[in-house]
């Protein structure tokens, strides 16, 4: 089985640069866009309110509240102002850490080690899991966040941890902190910023036989887009029972020699993360320095980058940096994030574009976000009359929440959140419903739900109806003065037809909808928490079960 994955790489060669890349700058380059070139758009943009709430949930992972729908109803234009708004909250850096999971899908359940052979308590799996795979994750989101430069991401000599992987890695963590924050390896690993994390190779890690390979493989289609094993191999399989069999197989045969002759150098760079034991905390605790130089007694090549000779993993990351494709690739994904589908051929001057103002910008991801967030494809709310039927699968035109912005969203409307046993039941798959309700293990499900389904619909149903119990019990019995969601009505004495009755029924909406509901709409929530009211003698579950309803609704889950 090894021996079959190393060799799942084989291809035609690349097509290399004339010139070799630049190691001692990533100051980028012009773009030549050739001829100009219009690609019709069939779409039809959001409103102001509708874009709002796309934005928030975009970038911030919750509903804009009553005040910002009413600030941007007055004065569209406030909209600049909002987007800086919501790229300075707290919460901004946090919603990138969940767009940065759905490329670089380092979050899992299970690693080779767990929570027991660090000696943590039981109740640490939860922390311990989910800890691992956000450090890169949290790197990514550090940078972009703090406008630094995106060849950061492969060059940075420090990592972002919390105070759970400063207690059992090798980090130089602040004393008497907690949460995430910078810190330094102290095994003399080299700068390299995601490509020096633990937290990354322990997701992409290789077997003793594939030699890297596999991360070297990981290496280019996360930073350079280029994925080795989409590429169509024919090969003769030899005897492959061992290296030599293995190694002389990827030079001689001509459609291995063509992946193999970029891929090997670069697995040769990664031997300081080779492990001799994949399930021992010694080996996968700490960089191995004295083993950089068994790439080249392994694979029979020395480290190289795309057919430039390096010295080993130090100059890995200023290579990938100097790379034109690490920054059209950066560019890709951010795009395909925040437009929700793959890109297509016709978005191809727009890209091009959005790779100029990245440029510009000194490579700064937030300068990047902003433009993409005012590109038509990104603001597409309908199609117009004339569109042709590959439109419907070009545009995304509406969106289905994301597992983690329904949870975020669920808990800045209702403070409830769903956990048992301390594991986040919309975060994980041991004992919850992450993939149930859209979302990603990283390993299983590599990609988010995009479609409604029957099981999302059941998890949306749970939430909606905990939450709302939560909130109403809170709220409306326990403490009523610490109002939130509800601030209009008392249940003991408003009914439908009073007038602070209505108006918070239409504050609800707005909320959560982010729509003014006509009178139609307002008689139908009457009706139904009369109907409510009738059978249980309650106005509480009146008012939860109106708000279940509201929350169920496709108005509150897509945007």
């Amino acid at each position: 089985m090894n021996t079959l994955f190393a060799l799942l790489s084989c291809a035609d060669p690349l097509v290399l640069p004339a010139t070799t890349p630049d190691t001692t700058t990533s100051t980028p380059g012009a773009i030549d866009t050739g001829p100009p070139y219009v690609t019709p758009f069939y779409g039809t943009p959001l409103s102001d309110t509708e874009l709002l709430r796309r934005l928030s949930l975009d970038l911030r992972g919750v509903l804009p509240t009553v005040a910002d729908l009413q600030r941007v109803e007055a004065d569209p234009a406030a909209l600049n102002e909002v987007i800086d708004e919501y790229m300075a909250d707290p919460r901004y850096e946090d919603r990138l850490v969940d767009i940065f999971a759905e490329r670089y899908l380092t979050r899992s359940d299970v690693f080779n080690v767990s929570q027991d052979d660090y000696h943590l308590d039981e109740s640490m799996e939860f922390v311990f899991e989910s800890s691992v795979g956000a450090e890169p994750l949290r790197l990514l989101a550090h940078v972009a966040m703090n406008d630094l430069p995106w060849t950061d991401i492969v060059t940075a000599d420090y990592t972002i941890a919390n105070d759970t992987l400063a207690g059992i890695w090798p980090l130089d963590y602040p004393e008497g902190a907690t949460g995430w924050q910078v810190a330094y390896y102290t095994d003399d690993r080299p700068p390299g910023g995601v490509i020096m994390t633990n937290g990354l190779w322990w997701r992409y890690y290789t077997t003793p036989n594939n030699y890297n390979r596999s991360r070297a493989s990981a290496i280019t289609r996360l930073l350079l887009c280029e994925d080795y094993l989409l590429r169509p191999i024919t090969f003769e399989a030899p005897s492959l029972l061992d290296r030599e069999d293995l190694n002389e197989a990827t030079r001689s045969q001509e459609t291995c020699a063509g992946c193999h002759s970029t891929l090997d150098p670069l697995a040769s760079a990664l031997f300081g993360f080779w492990w001799f034991d994949l399930y021992d905390t010694a080996e996968m605790t700490s960089y191995h320095a004295e083993r950089e130089q068994l790439g080249t007694y392994y694979l029979e090549m020395a480290p190289g980058y795309f057919g430039t000779p390096i010295d080993g993993a130090a100059q890995l990351g200023p290579m990938i940096a100097a790379d034109d494709r690490f920054v059209t690739c950066a560019v890709e994904q951010m795009a395909e994030a925040l437009w929700r589908r793959t890109q297509e051929l016709d978005d191809f001057p727009t890209l091009v574009s959005l790779e100029q103002s990245f440029r510009d910008s000194g490579l700064k991801m937030n300068d990047l976000i902003r433009a993409i967030v005012a590109t038509d494809h990104y603001r597409v709310g309908g199609l117009t009359d004339d569109a042709p039927e590959s439109a419907e699968e070009l545009y995304t035109t509406r969106r289905l929440m994301s597992v983690e912005q329904l949870s975020a969203t669920v808990e800045d409307l209702t403070a409830f959140t769903w956990t048992w046993e301390g594991f986040d039941q919309l975060a994980n798959d041991e004992t919850g419903f992450r993939i149930l309700g859209g979302g990603l293990d990283g390993i299983n499900v590599t990609k988010p739900q995009r479609d409604p389904t029957i099981s999302r619909s059941l998890v949306i149903q749970r939430v909606a109806q905990a939450a709302a119990q939560t909130v109403v019990q809170r709220e409306m019995v326990d403490d009523p003065k610490s109002r939130v969601l509800f601030t209009l009505v008392d249940p003991d004495i408003h009914r439908p037809g009073d007038e602070d009755f209505r108006s918070e029924l239409g504050q609800l909406h707005r909320r959560l909808h982010g729509t003014t509901p006509d009178d139609t709409q307002i008689a139908l929530d009457e009706a139904l928490w009369q109907e409510v009211h009738a059978l249980s003698s309650s106005p509480t579950q009146a008012w939860t079960s109106l708000l279940v309803v509201m929350m169920r609704d496709p108005a509150f889950w897509t945007y």
